[in-house]
């Protein structure tokens, strides 16, 4: 049995198969929706947070997890024995990775950082690959260095149906979002350099699917016979499930797992979101 305790957040979305399998610790982002604070999977489930979304005009945002949960948590685990490997949700997206690090400095014991850059599923199928790997018997400075190569090899990509959260969430401009609804535009975004940046965009909701599975094979080639493939969804289940046979039909992909996309992306995009994602 591993001596390493694997730690994650909320700002990345761990596969729905990685949970039976590992142990890991999920620290929550709190999510702030009209005057009111959740703890991410804790005060709130994803249907709970899709149902909110839908249901209102406002906008949630997510703030840090505090100084106090890490060094409280790293303590925890440092008594027990063990080592810490957490693996933070991108730095450049928030101050989460900076707070841990300062909570490192002030515990006594083994805690090692992981900035994953990324976010979402980006983050978590390097989570998945930490735990596995722990499993395995690796130490954390060899874990570390495999995570550092699979880090630039992960390829992440979303698309939303409407323009409308990423306007009031200021992503762009209410004269961007009128046009882009009239001419019924979907914008195809991508985890890039720690954030979610538009990759390009097409015309019309039928041609979302096909474009990221377009996408993902520019980058990965046309093999995925030896790949897993990631498809995510928000709260449209029928989409994601006719997202998932397009994927087995077109990649043929070694096995495709399922994610929820989460917060740190869903408060964005809004609620009609699917992503898919494998490395390169």
């Amino acid at each position: 049995m591993s001596n390493i305790k694997i730690i994650c957040d909320t700002m990345n979305d761990l596969p729905e198969n990685i949970m039976k399998n590992y142990d890991i610790e999920i620290l929550p982002a709190t999510i702030v929706f009209e005057g009111k604070e959740y703890k991410a999977g804790v005060d709130i489930d994803g249907d709970e947070f899709y149902q909110l979304l839908r249901g209102s005009e406002s906008i949630p945002s997510t703030s840090q997890i505090t100084y106090a949960t890490f060094k409280e948590t790293f303590e925890k685990y440092i008594n027990e024995g063990k080592k810490v490997l957490y693996l933070a949700g991108s730095s450049a997206a928030s101050g989460t990775y900076q707070s841990a690090m300062i909570a490192r400095n002030d515990v006594k014991g083994d805690v090692y950082i992981f900035d994953t850059y990324s976010l979402s599923i980006g983050g978590g199928i390097l989570i998945e690959k930490a735990a596995h790997l722990a499993n395995e018997g690796y130490e954390i400075d060899e874990i570390v260095k495999v995570l550092e190569e699979y880090r630039d090899k992960s390829l992440v990509y979303f698309s939303v149906d409407s323009l409308d959260y990423l306007h009031k969430g200021g992503r762009i401009s209410g004269t961007k979002a009128a046009i882009g609804t009239l001419l019924n535009i979907k914008p195809i975004l991508r985890i890039e350099d720690g954030l979610v940046k538009q990759k390009t965009q097409v015309r019309g909701s039928k041609k979302i699917i096909p474009t990221l599975i377009e996408q993902l094979k520019s980058e990965a080639g046309e093999d995925f016979s030896d790949r897993d493939v990631y498809v995510g969804y928000g709260d449209d289940l029928k989409e994601h499930e006719r997202f998932i046979e397009k994927v087995r039909e077109e990649l043929k992909p070694r096995n495709v797992y399922t994610f929820r996309i989460g917060a740190c992306v869903a408060c964005h995009s809004g609620p009609s979101v699917v992503g898919i994602a494998c490395f390169k």
